[in-house]
């Protein structure tokens, strides 16, 4: 007579029941892997590149004799953006990087309108007053940090340390960080409704919408762009 095992039903369920766990944990892997994987974490060396600001402090990036400029309104807290900076990390070196065109950023806080979506612009800003020259690389660690994990005060203190500033002149600087109300006034009136929102402007002229959608690929950028070069 063939004896039977006493519990191995429960040992098959039991194993059953792992194997089901760590396939949703490996697919749970995948999905975080996946999603920081479509965000450009750019290391750009920006030394050589032109800085300058608009007349009404938006920042600017690249030579001021090219003839057209890229303009996006943009959230360091918005996922579309993070996504679209792998779009705007070509822009730069295959444009703005050669003097064919500059790259303008504008604070649209629009995720957390009145919470860290307006920190990370203000931050943005007072890396640039505590230290000239230092926006477009805080421009990038912002977009960093935001994109690792959900941004909140910790992300605030990475921030200052990443930038190797005092946290607490960062923070006295914010209360009088301006640069995000001026900005979100030339989004409303451009009408802006989402972020990314990608315009151009012709020399000093108003940005215009560019025709092709408020997110266009690097191949439309270039076709624009070289129309006018």
């Amino acid at each position: 007579m063939t004896q039977k095992i006493k519990g191995a039903p429960q040992r098959t369920k039991l194993l059953l029941v792992a194997v089901v766990v760590v396939a949703v944990i490996v697919a749970a892997l995948l999905v975080v892997l996946s999603s920081q994987s479509s965000f450009s974490q750019s290391s750009y060396d920006y030394s050589g590149i032109p800085q300058s600001r608009q007349a009404d402090g938006g920042f600017v990036l690249g030579d001021p004799a090219a003839p057209i400029t890229i303009v996006a309104f943009e959230d360091f807290l918005c996922g579309h953006c993070q996504r679209y900076k792998a779009t705007v990390d070509q822009l730069i070196s295959q444009y703005v990087a050669k003097g064919m065109a500059r790259f303008e950023y504008r604070f649209t806080p629009v995720v957390e309108p009145q919470g860290y979506s307006r920190t990370t612009a203000e931050l943005a800003e007072c890396a640039e007053i505590l230290r000239p020259g230092s926006f477009w690389n805080a421009h990038d660690r912002l977009f960093e940090l935001a994109s690792a994990r959900r941004f909140n005060d910790s992300s605030a203190r990475s921030f200052a340390e990443v930038m190797d500033m005092p946290y607490a002149d960062l923070l006295a600087c914010s209360a009088d960080a301006s640069q995000v109300d001026i900005d979100l006034q030339l989004a409303t009136q451009l009408e802006v409704r989402g972020t990314p929102t990608v315009f151009f402007r012709l020399g000093d002229g108003m940005p215009q919408l560019t025709p092709f959608s408020n997110q266009p690929t690097i191949e439309q950028l270039g076709t624009l762009i070289t129309q006018f070069n």
